[in-house]
């Protein structure tokens, strides 16, 4: 154990400073723990965050003890101002000046060159729907996989899918932060292009029934609920590893035949899906940002269905809403000016005239609360006098919502209103 110390008010001697310009402030801290990494040293302390600075004490032990030859460094930064630190050689023995001034300069060498490490990461995502059955690769450092097990009982089911990637980023931390988010725009990625809710696969402990031979429920007991591959593979795979995956021509604009046809047995992937993955890495930040905003409301929809079916179909036009190009110009654009941009005017006119039209379902929904799938009434199977109104609705636009943010990324957001 070791006292952790706030030395940011102590204005003894600091004979180390330095300024680092503000747009290099988040990878110059990521290049200091990363060389700390690789000359095998720990460090300890703490930051305080604020909305106009933030700031912090930072303590690298270059070995084991409770008082360890050690570096001291003190940061404060303003919101979008210059990173301005202080450092010094302590601990017992004292460290010396030259190895400190050593850690620092290697730190902001680093910094200037850009150094990164290199490794292969592996992790599941599960969906709900046809069997994963072959490798998908979108580029040549990132494969998508199948797993060793399916559903055995039915051919619908919750299905896993491997994903393989080569991961580069500032340090251990840099990889695991760049790996978290390649996850999370896969998950977007995938759950928009195949109509799919893809999510991050995580054991969970629940309730777990056990059953007898006639399908009664004997007992419950806590357990993990979860897929995981037993025998993990520690390196990349190579191209060929497993058949590739089934594919299927679709003309855009467009979905290719939806729901499971007899002649389905497996997960199929459109033959252009690399190349709409190579426009969404192509994009710039803004509209990359923008993209990944848009199908993060897909996503939200997704899990709204069939428990929240309102909130389902208010999302899927906030999706395509996002869509907008930027710019004041824009603001009064609505969901079917965007649906008429990206698919084209007669869809546009077919939604604007249902009974019950999108862009007012979501205005009710966001600005009253109110239902218009009558989500609190008990559903029932065989109701004489049910509306289907609100299920036309659906019909036509868990479609459409795809098929523009598929036409958005095919065109990488560039397209005329």
């Amino acid at each position: 154990m070791r006292p952790v110390v706030d030395l940011r008010f102590d204005h003894e001697d600091w004979p180390i400073k330095l300024v680092v310009p503000a747009k290099d402030a988040e990878t110059w801290m990521a290049h200091l723990n990363a060389e700390r990494e690789a000359r095998g040293w720990s460090s300890s302390g703490f930051s305080q965050l604020h909305r106009t600075e933030n700031s912090g004490s930072l303590s690298v032990h270059t070995a084991n003890g409770p008082s360890p030859p050690a570096i001291d460094v003190v940061w404060e930064k303003l919101r979008k101002g210059d990173l301005r630190l202080r450092a010094r050689p302590s601990g017992t023995p004292l460290l010396s000046l030259e190895v400190a001034q050593d850690f620092i300069d290697a730190t902001s060498a680093r910094q200037r060159v850009g150094t990164k490490l290199r490794e292969y990461h592996c992790a599941l995502l599960a969906y709900n729907g046809l069997p994963w059955c072959g490798e998908l690769w979108l580029d040549s450092e990132l494969r998508l996989g199948p797993p060793s097990k399916h559903p055995t009982d039915a051919l619908l089911g919750p299905q896993a899918i491997i994903v393989d990637a080569m991961v580069e980023g500032i340090g251990n931390q840099g990889i695991k932060s760049r790996f978290e988010i390649l996850l999370n725009e896969l998950r977007v990625f995938l759950s928009v292009v195949l109509g799919l809710h893809v999510k991050t696969i995580k054991l969970e402990r629940r309730w777990v029934c056990q059953l007898d031979e006639q399908g009664r429920i004997e007992e419950c007991k806590l357990g993990h609920v979860g897929y995981w591959e037993t025998s993990r593979k520690h390196e990349f795979p190579a191209v060929g590893h497993t058949p590739p995956i089934a594919r299927r021509e679709v003309s855009r604009p467009g979905l290719g035949r939806t729901g499971i046809w007899s002649d389905m047995n497996e997960q199929w992937v459109p033959a252009d899906i690399e190349e709409l993955w190579q426009n969404f890495n192509g994009l710039p930040n803004s509209k990359r940002e923008q993209f990944l905003g848009a199908g993060n409301a897909y996503l939200i929809a997704r899990s709204m269905w069939p428990d929240q079916r309102t909130a389902y179909a208010v999302f899927l036009v906030v999706a395509c809403e996002a869509l907008k190009p930027s710019g004041k110009r824009y603001d009064r654009i609505k969901f079917y000016d965007v649906v008429a941009s990206l698919v084209n005017r007669r869809e546009a006119e077919l939604l604007k005239e249902l009974s019950v039209p999108p862009q007012r379902v979501r205005n009710n929904y966001v600005h009253c609360g109110e239902l218009a799938a009558d989500e609190l009434l008990p559903m029932l199977i065989h109701n004489q006098f049910q509306d289907p109104s609100f299920d036309e609705l659906i019909g036509e636009l868990s479609g459409v919502s795809r098929t523009c943010l598929i036409e958005w990324l095919r065109c990488s957001g560039k397209y005329k209103v």
